[in-house]
């Protein structure tokens, strides 16, 4: 039933809302919003206990779907869902950076969606080293960040990676949720089930010979610029343990699991290249080539939720001209953990789940 379900395109599985479902996702999330007086998105994450109740009333064919995709691993890397419930003239401008807190109806409802979706998934969270453990984050381009690998740059490549590489709790699952893109940037996309290397450094790739570290967004420094911090508080612990994994990374391997199908742990732009390891180093140039020519790109439009197997998928994004003007890409962005309890002991913040 649930493969049935999905259609291909460009080599990207898509499953239409059809138009009974849309009225009945969105009518459920607004149920959601004023059952449980939510006057702002924010609030949701006070809430994530009875989203994951509300979440199996979902559409029953939405519910199939994604069960077999948790189950299985099937689609491949990730899918997308489209025909959800937003009205891009409803949501309001594009914020313009970091501190901005996006509210009114149309957004309260199309997080609501999201979360909805991510709840009957896993197990929604986020990282107390990015922006003060805010659980849903808002992807857009910011002024002066243009040339950096963050996703608010916009002039440069956004390298294909795997979210937070670097983390040993990284999502198992990352949902871009389209509120607007009026110049179909392009999301970057590749499974690593189409990644095609030689069988001996295939074999490399399974070993623990490779570094990861952290990204910017994850640094006291650059979170100070941008959402500030509490130094005497649980975040500047978690600070703490970036910079420690700055100073003394752990070699880790770049696949593992199931040799057939296996994840993928992978983030050129933060990685070290000179391991003094020649078949290492040979190996992961093998893999960026590799990945990179096997790369889709999936151009989300508004109401499209692209789910990404961020333990069996690469993503990135193509760069474009921002305006600033509010009207640029605007995606809404949670990560999605399958097991919560392996981060016992480690998760802080008011809602209780965000990472250190």
């Amino acid at each position: 039933m649930a493969e049935a379900a999905l259609s291909d395109q460009n080599g990207m599985p898509y499953l239409r809302l059809s138009t009974a479902e849309h009225i009945e996702l969105r009518a459920l999330a607004e149920t959601f919003v004023k059952e449980h007086a939510v006057e702002r998105p924010e609030t949701f994450e006070e809430l994530l206990g009875e989203l994951a109740v509300y979440a199996h009333r979902l559409p029953e064919r939405l519910r199939a779907v994604l069960t077999e995709f948790r189950l299985t691993g099937r689609p491949h890397g990730g899918l997308v869902l489209t025909n959800l419930p937003v009205d891009e003239t409803a949501v309001g401008a594009t914020p313009s950076d970091y501190t901005a807190v996006p509210g009114g109806g149309e957004v309260t409802t199309a997080t609501a969606v999201l979360l909805l979706i991510g709840s009957l998934l896993g197990d929604p969270f986020s990282y107390l080293s990015q922006q003060r453990g805010k659980l849903v984050l808002d992807v857009f381009p910011i002024a002066g960040h243009e040339e950096q690998q963050l996703g608010s740059s916009s002039a440069s490549l956004l390298e294909w990676h795997n979210e937070d590489a670097f983390h040993p709790h990284r999502a198992d699952w990352v949902m871009l949720l389209c509120l607007r893109n009026p110049d179909a940037v392009p999301t970057m996309f590749a499974p690593v089930v189409d990644l095609k290397v030689p069988d001996e450094q295939r074999e490399v790739l399974f070993e623990e010979r490779f570094v990861i570290l952290p990204d910017e967004s994850h640094t006291a420094a650059f979170n100070s610029e941008t959402t500030g911090f509490d130094a005497n508080s649980r975040q500047a612990d978690a600070f703490a343990r970036i910079q420690r994994m700055n100073l003394t990374p752990e070699r880790i391997s770049i696949l593992s699991g199931d040799p057939d199908s296996p994840y993928v742990r992978i983030d050129p732009a933060f990685m070290q290249h000179g391991l003094d390891d020649p078949a290492a180093e040979q190996a992961l140039e093998a893999t960026i080539e590799a990945f990179t020519a096997c790369m889709k790109d999936v151009a989300l439009t508004t109401g499209e939720l692209l789910i990404i197997d961020n333990k069996r998928a690469v993503h990135g994004r193509r760069p474009f001209q921002a305006r600033y003007d509010g009207t640029d890409r605007w995606l809404r962005r949670i990560n999605v953990s399958a097991d919560l309890r392996s981060s016992s002991g480690r998760r802080f913040g008011a809602h209780g789940r965000a990472l250190v």
